[in-house]
């Protein structure tokens, strides 16, 4: 018996001496080693518009723990494995210029496919550089009327400082909404917005008495003025819905692109009555802002506003003059420019509304529409039209990606409706120059409204970040 249990003793050191070196043999009982990732530790200028990490190791993983960004987790939800592969398909933050990041994946959240832990790894990289933001005071009108340099030396100066705030008429040219937010918290708006939308009522004898709007300078327009309000105003453009048509009767005009048979690239070919729309209606328009400009009156001027819509999304443009798409529309506002340069127009802030933001369709990416705009030389400011943003990071968010577009324009919201208090957006990073909420049609107080309610403008026109029209100045 005792010669039975000496050879047993003798035997089993080889049995598992051999039996883990048929494992090491037949498969992996080392941990998975890191051989490359997108981007590479230590990689400089990756672009903020990264969204995806990948890790590569050298044999099959299994995932067992979050990873982290920045000390920010990232949870399993977000991460995916393929084979050797691991996928960071969402990082806890959008990245920002000129930061450093570090990605680690910590001891034990990845295992060999027999369950071998890995070691901690860490990826570090940092992003391309901020853009260099320098704003400068030169309009591109040449020769502004002091009126018009003063106005906007004061929007700079205040950019990324303190936000302006602002009204809309009530359709067309009044002070109606700005009357109530000062009847709801004692104080009115610094800038008062109008829109031209009736304009082509000057060109007939109109059946509805409520399209006739009297555009003419008048004590109302000056009062506000004098009291350091400032004009602002778009212009909804309405031309006839086919060749031909009386401009009386409502149904008969549009700026509805599939409304009419206008074609915005024939407004710039001769012997077209496209053409003649656009002679006739300018020439009104131009005597209008020559008045302003007479009476020593500056205005922030917003025309062919949300021209590509949901174009740079696949879907169609909101208004006719971006029917015929970015180029046609870039030279019907280079025309328009031009002809106001002509006629001595020197009074007007220029502009430009990029419909880059979140889809309709989306709400996680962000879509730019850059191809559509005019110009540095034509353009003074960049606006934004925002609806039904419930939080002030998704304004945020919006902004940062426009300052970043255009890092030498200032950015304003110009349309909103339904969107987060402005002190919260001002504190999430959205730094607009001015915001103006649009109107409710025929309103009698803000309690209710559907666009910025009583609550909305208590918080506006009572918050430090905020300028009031006593604080404009004179």
């Amino acid at each position: 018996m005792r010669k039975i249990l000496t050879l047993l003793l003798l035997i089993f050191p080889l049995v598992i001496w051999s039996c883990d070196d048929d494992e090491t043999d037949g498969g992996s009982s080392s941990a998975p080693v890191l051989v490359s990732s997108m981007p590479v530790d230590g990689a400089t200028d990756v672009t903020v518009s990264t969204n995806v990490l990948t890790l590569t190791f050298d044999s099959p993983i299994r995932l067992s723990k979050s990873l982290y960004l920045n000390e920010k987790e990232i949870t399993i939800l977000n991460l995916s494995v393929a084979g050797s592969v691991l996928t960071i398909s969402s990082l806890p933050e959008d990245l920002e210029r000129g930061k450093t990041y570090t990605l680690v994946v910590p001891q034990g959240a990845l295992t060999s496919a027999d369950g071998v832990s890995c070691e901690e790894y860490s990826i570090t990289f940092t992003t391309e550089a901020k853009k260099e933001s320098v704003i400068s005071k030169k309009l591109v009108t040449e020769n502004p009327l002091p009126a018009t340099q003063k106005l906007f030396d004061f929007i700079v100066d205040n950019y990324g400082k303190k936000m302006i705030s602002s009204s809309m008429a009530n359709v067309a040219w009044n002070f109606a909404e700005a009357e109530l937010v000062y009847k709801a918290t004692g104080k009115y708006p610094a800038i008062a917005t109008m829109d031209f939308i009736h304009l082509c009522t000057h060109r007939s004898d109109w059946d509805n008495p409520y399209w006739v709007v009297d555009y003419d300078v008048n004590d109302e327009v000056r009062n506000w003025v004098k009291n350091g309000g400032a004009l602002a105003a778009s212009w909804h453009w309405n031309v006839p819905v086919k060749e031909g048509v009386s401009y009386s009767g409502n149904g008969n005009v549009t700026c509805s692109p599939d409304k009419t048979t206008f074609m915005p690239s024939k407004m710039l070919v001769e012997g077209t009555w496209e053409k003649s729309v656009r002679d006739e209606d300018l020439a009104i328009m131009a005597d209008y802002l020559l008045k302003l400009q007479e009476e020593g009156i500056a205005l922030i001027w917003r025309p062919f506003h949300e021209a590509s819509g949901n174009a740079n999304v696949g879907g169609v443009s909101w208004f006719w003059w971006g029917k015929e798409g970015a180029e046609v529309y870039k030279k019907i506002w280079i025309d328009m420019f031009e002809y106001f340069k002509a006629k001595g127009i020197r009074n007007l802030i220029w502009v430009w509304t990029t419909q880059t933001g979140y889809s309709w369709k989306d709400e996680v990416n962000i879509y730019p529409d850059e191809d559509w705009y005019p110009g540095d030389e034509y353009v003074d400011i960049i606006g934004r039209d925002e609806y039904n943003y419930s939080t002030a990071k998704k304004s945020a968010d919006e902004f940062k990606t426009i300052q970043e577009m255009f890092p030498n324009k200032v950015v304003t919201l110009s349309e909103c409706g339904n969107v987060a208090k402005l002190s919260e957006q001002w504190e999430a990073g959205a730094l607009w120059s001015w915001a103006m909420p649009w109107y409710q049609y025929d309103a009698t107080t803000l309690d209710g409204h559907e666009h910025a309610n009583t609550a909305w403008w208590k918080d506006a026109m009572n918050s430090e970040c905020v300028i009031t029209r006593d604080e404009m100045p004179r």
